[in-house]
């Protein structure tokens, strides 16, 4: 595996919750002192179920929120030490798609403004280079350039979330966080955008850190699985490894959780 792109060291991160007007604050733990590393290149899983930190973990990751101790190296620096502009930077680098393909867009923004737009704030590019750009994303993520002036209404889930994909490609990222986007999808669509994701992981040399509850979507897309487990890290495998040789009970518990098929 090549170099990390990303090291975690001891991230915790805790909420401070008041319940009454009078009542002691309590601090909960909702990662406690997680430490990993992302290869360049690889597709790291991130897989727990709801209020496991996993995408607590994603949003520090992607700096929306604050760890309360640790470090988040990106590069080999600390991104708590970057300065506006480095940051800015590293905002275009690391994207997200989002879980959920209806609330994630616009509705009062066609598709080419919404994949445009990232473009506009971030670049000096002139108005046809960014038209171009723009349907030369939505011809790689299946959409067509027709479509260019529909609105997110006029689109199913899985087109959705193309047009989300597109999105999240228009700065050339080295990083995408992938925050369950199929698990809002029809399970007929989930494979089409998985296969999508794969194909552009390879053409790009992206790195994905892909969040889910659910082992049997990640099986077949991943190079190693992290398992969380009430802000723990408890298991951290290879994808081979982990469903030949799984050593905790919650795993063991996941994966029994995978629907079997009988024919």
């Amino acid at each position: 595996m090549s170099e990390s792109i990303f090291e975690i060291k001891n991230l915790t991160k805790a909420y401070t919750i008041k319940k009454g007007l009078f009542a002691k604050p309590l601090s909960i733990k909702a990662v406690n002192g997680i430490s990993f590393n992302v290869a360049r290149g690889e597709i790291l899983s991130i897989v727990g179920e709801s209020g496991c930190g996993k995408s607590t973990t994603a949003k520090m990751l992607l700096n929306i929120e604050e760890p309360t101790s640790g470090s988040i190296l990106f590069e080999g620096k600390d991104i708590a030490t970057f300065t506006a502009a480095e940051l800015k930077e590293y905002r275009k680098k690391v994207q997200i798609i989002f879980q959920d393909p209806y609330s994630s867009l616009n509705p009062r923004w066609n598709v080419g403004t919404i994949i445009s737009e990232p473009l506009r704030l971030n670049t000096n590019m002139s108005d046809k280079d960014i038209l171009d750009r723009v349907y030369s994303l939505m011809k790689k993520v299946g959409l067509n350039e027709e479509w260019y002036w529909r609105y997110p209404h006029q689109f199913s889930g899985g087109q959705r979330q193309r047009i989300g994909i597109a999105r999240a490609l228009a700065l050339n990222p080295e990083v995408i966080v992938c925050d369950e986007p199929v698990s809002a999808l029809d399970v007929s669509i989930q494979a089409q955008v998985l296969n999508l994701l794969l194909d552009l992981q390879q053409e790009f040399n992206l790195t994905y850190i892909f969040i889910s509850h659910d082992l049997g979507v990640v099986e077949h897309i991943s190079d190693r699985i992290i398992v969380m487990y009430f802000g723990d890290i408890v298991e951290q495998k290879s994808v081979e490894e982990l469903f030949e040789h799984p050593e905790h009970s919650y795993t063991q518990t996941l994966l029994k959780a995978i629907p079997k098929i009988a024919f």
